[in-house]
């Protein structure tokens, strides 16, 4: 949330994206080139109640200038580790037993997931609370900085999850007017008892990713 505002996350997500004059396109993103992979810690979702809401969603939205993302690759993206060709596999370990002790007392909770709103390059549901997962990312990028140092880069952090991601440079109206009928829709609930270290590519407009280490939460 931004600093002072009384605004809820939700709410807040929402203005922001229904200021939008223009979509960008999301896969135009510094650094990615062919075959270029980035280690990332992650949250996953298999939740069935989840996967119904974000598919109905996406078939709602079947816009051209849309890629929706896979229903068992929905996500949550928290601080990202670097580059493959930066890191050693020492290095990674490393980084995977950072987080497991900064983890150590964090317990497991629930987020809600939902109303739908978007990001300049993005159509994506709200979660909340956000405290935890605020707390949970704070952890794992102290937990980074203590092997990468000054290459661990800060960005601004909003908790979301994607379910569909621009390619075209589009004005904005038509989609703010689809997702906004959308927003009814209830939302739903999802258990996080665990974080993943995930090695990422990117593959025909998908990300994919394989799981490197898997980080229990406090009383799993």
């Amino acid at each position: 949330m931004t600093q002072g505002s009384t605004l809820s996350p939700q709410h807040e997500d929402w203005l922001r994206f229904a200021e939008l004059t223009s979509m960008k396109d999301h896969w135009d993103r510094p650094g990615w080139t062919p075959n270029r992979q980035a280690y990332y810690w992650y949250l996953t979702f298999s939740s069935p109640d989840l996967q119904e809401l974000a598919g109905y969603c996406q078939d709602q939205l079947r816009l051209s200038y849309l890629d929706p993302v896979p229903l068992d690759g929905l996500h949550l993206t928290l601080p990202k580790i670097g580059w493959s060709n930066e890191l050693s596999a020492d290095e990674v370990d490393l980084v995977a037993a950072a987080g497991m002790r900064s983890c150590a007392d964090l317990e497991p909770f629930t987020l809600t997931v939902g109303p739908l709103a978007g990001s300049p390059g993005a159509v994506r549901f709200s979660v909340a609370p956000w405290e935890p997962v605020v707390k949970l990312h704070q952890r794992l990028q102290k937990a980074v900085r203590t092997v990468r140092g000054a290459a661990c880069k800060e960005s601004e952090f909003r908790p979301h999850i994607g379910i569909a991601y621009c390619n075209s440079k589009v004005p904005a109206e038509e989609l703010i007017t689809a997702v906004e009928s959308l927003r009814g829709l209830p939302p739903v609930d999802v258990q996080v008892s665990q974080v993943e270290l995930v090695l990422l590519r990117r593959e025909d407009h998908i990300y994919k990713w394989s799981t490197v280490h898997t980080v229990p939460l406090a009383d799993v």
